[in-house]
């Protein structure tokens, strides 16, 4: 029974140690957050109108995660602040050089057999995926807390899972919305 527990946390500790999401967060200290109540969530629209599945799964996400901290969403005319976010998915690539041996060894003097350290590179592509969420006060239009994050593109095999792993990832984006003091990023 030990062992099983034992390993159990070994496998969630390198699972979770493998995870590729990075998130950050940044504000402007001098903003007065506690006059904050109500929120507007508000995206971006593509040039023919339509809204992609992802962009409702993470205003619904935003949302929910807004009303569990105490916040009232609403329409734009009525927001004391509107959250604006922006989903991005790129492709990277990265060079790695690093260096083998070749030839016959092992070496013992005074017989060497040839070879040596020839430079191997390897390329290594992946999608990464980012979403922006802006703070912006409506009146003077300015941003005055983001949060960001980035991660791999993950596959999903059912919408649910997506649902989920979104919720994940805006929760992690806003639990440090809005700042509990000066100090903190």
């Amino acid at each position: 029974m030990m062992i099983r527990l034992f390993l159990s946390v070994l496998a969630l500790f390198f699972l979770s140690a493998c995870s590729s999401l990075h998130v950050d967060h940044d504000y402007n200290p001098s903003y007065d957050f506690s006059g904050l109540k109500k929120v507007a969530i508000v995206y971006a629209q593509s040039s023919d109108g339509t809204i992609s599945l992802a962009q409702q799964r993470f205003a619904m996400a935003i949302r929910e995660t807004m009303q569990r901290k105490g916040f009232v969403v609403t329409d734009r005319d009525h927001a004391d602040f509107l959250m604006v976010f922006h989903l991005n998915v790129t492709e990277k690539r990265q060079l790695v050089t690093d260096y083998e041996m070749v030839g016959i060894y092992p070496y013992y003097y005074p017989y060497y057999y040839g070879g040596g350290m020839v430079p191997v590179t390897r390329e290594y592509t992946w999608t990464e995926a980012k979403i922006v969420i802006d703070a912006i006060d409506p009146d003077g239009n300015k941003i005055f807390w983001r949060g960001l994050a980035t991660d791999r593109l993950h596959s999903f095999e059912t919408p649910q899972e997506r649902m989920k792993y979104t919720e994940e990832i805006v929760t992690e984006i806003l639990k440090h919305f809005p700042p509990t003091h000066q100090g903190e990023k």
